[in-house]
């Protein structure tokens, strides 16, 4: 699956450019994300100029959300030397009723699943979905922002669902505020369908992994094409690494390192 990277100027919302490119590069994860607490790979004073300082924003709402967010920080520590990054739950800290108790409520979901259905099929309506939005965004835009704000990102990435209409308009003030754009993107993890809550437009832009959700994306978030990248899931750098030394698999080079893994996995003499 291919990634998101792209040049600074793209990921720091520039005036000069404020929009994304993709690559077939892939994201890379070794250690896990440990919840709000910045990841420096250099000490400050010796950061590099090309350095980010990226907020996620993410919820253990399954295993998908935290694994796409490590994996991106871990390319941006690849492309950006000196960058850090911290994980954000703003629904659990900032949210109102019921949302803030969305960790507890999906871990009794998950072992319901009939329940479960009922939950995603009535907020994935029309209707629930521009009341959440009204309701979220009175309740705790001003949280949202503040606690954005205190963070002083240099950009904010979006990988949960509940996550992207409220720190959108949050982000929207703050550079209203500051004079500073701040940059806002969302990265879908979803494959073959995705909730409507995904789909806030006012991101630089959304990362979706098939046909089908960007689809969905266009139908019921109204973004347009231009602001969505076909990017596919987020992936650890490892199997990148396993990729490239296979090369093409009936090539002579790619028979002769899976021959040698297999020799390693003692699958063959």
């Amino acid at each position: 699956m291919a990634s998101l990277s792209s040049s600074r100027a793209d990921w720091s919302g520039s005036d000069d450019d404020k929009h994304t490119t993709t690559t077939t590069s892939t994201t890379t994860a070794t250690a896990p994300l440990e919840s709000t607490t910045s990841q420096p790979t250099t000490p400050p004073a010796a950061a590099s100029p090309k350095s980010l300082k990226v907020l996620f924003l993410s919820s253990d709402t399954g295993g998908g959300h935290r694994a796409s967010a490590t994996s991106l920080a871990q390319q941006f520590l690849k492309l950006f030397p000196g960058s850090t990054y911290e994980l954000c739950d703003i629904v659990q800290l900032d949210g109102p009723p019921p949302y803030n108790m969305l960790v507890k409520s999906y871990k009794h979901l998950s072992a319901h699943p009939h329940q479960w259905k009922l939950v995603y099929s009535v907020s994935n309506t029309r209707a629930y979905e521009m009341l959440a939005d009204v309701h979220m965004k009175s309740a705790m835009e001003r949280a949202v922002r503040k606690r954005i704000m205190e963070k002083a990102p240099d950009v904010v990435v979006s990988v949960h669902p509940l996550m992207t209409n409220v720190p959108v308009l949050a982000c929207r003030n703050i550079t209203k505020e500051t004079g500073k754009h701040l940059p806002i993107f969302t990265v879908c993890t979803d494959l073959g369908s995705a909730h409507s809550m995904w789909f806030a437009n006012g991101v630089e832009k959304l990362f979706v992994a098939s046909d089908a959700i960007q689809e969905l994306a266009m139908q019921r978030g109204k973004v347009p094409l231009e602001k969505i990248v076909m990017s596919g899931l987020p992936i650890r750098n490892d199997f990148s690494v396993q990729a490239l030394k296979m090369g093409e698999r009936h090539c002579e080079v790619g028979r002769l390192y899976q021959k040698q893994v297999r020799v390693e996995l003692g699958l063959e003499e």
